[in-house]
């Protein structure tokens, strides 16, 4: 208990620090909190660049995925869309009524955009890092080829991906795979990196023990 109450506290110092520091907080629906600088709030999305890389590109949630905004700054905020024939209510802008609704995209390239930026997200490939790793550790050679191998096998676009149902359009389902494609080729490269860099540690370790003997 006094773990959950240590751990409670330090999140919520943490993201007092955040918008301290000018930083604005996206919580969702799900639990998950995106720290970044909120650049625009449309009727239906609300763009963000994140926190680290606040210059970089901008990425985007739907509002009907949105929980609570959390802004350094004031951003006047545009009303949620109200469906024909009901009465616009004083609510908080983000919070829609539906639960777990489907994510909706207005057009192609929002979906193109929505698939490239949940691959950026949810794609980890955590097994072709550290598998090329290990591999390169032991061999090598082993390592180089497995990791060549296994970057060239398409991955799985349903692992680890919260918004599979927007994997029935086929444009999400394209910008998706290709992007994760991308980052499984790059964890393999950083696998097989890291394994070396780490044998030629082990290596230079064992010379200076065999010298100093």
């Amino acid at each position: 208990m006094k773990n959950i109450l240590t751990q409670a506290l330090l999140l919520c110092l943490f993201l007092s620090c955040a918008v301290a520091n000018g930083q604005d907080i996206i919580i969702k629906k799900t639990g998950e909190e995106i720290i970044g600088k909120i650049t625009r709030v449309d009727q239906d999305t609300v763009h963000y660049r994140h926190f680290n890389d606040t210059k970089g590109p901008s990425f985007y949630v739907l509002r009907q995925e949105v929980a609570q905004l959390r802004m350094a700054t004031a951003v006047e905020l545009p009303s949620a869309p109200q469906p024909v024939g009901q009465a616009t209510a004083a609510a908080p802008p983000v919070t829609q009524p539906a639960a777990n609704p489907a994510p909706a995209a207005n057009n192609t390239a929002d979906m193109m955009m929505r698939g490239k930026q949940d691959a950026y997200v949810y794609y980890k490939g955590k097994g072709v890092f550290w598998g090329t790793a290990g591999a390169t550790i032991l061999y090598p050679l082993a390592g180089l080829v497995g990791g060549i191998v296994t970057a060239s096998i398409p991955p799985n676009i349903y692992e680890s991906n919260p918004n599979y149902q927007l994997l029935n359009d086929p444009t999400y389902a394209a910008a998706y795979k290709k992007q994760a494609h991308k980052r499984k080729i790059g964890k393999a490269a950083a696998g097989f990196g890291v394994g070396m860099g780490a044998l030629v540690v082990i290596y230079t370790i064992v010379l200076a023990s065999i010298a100093g003997a």
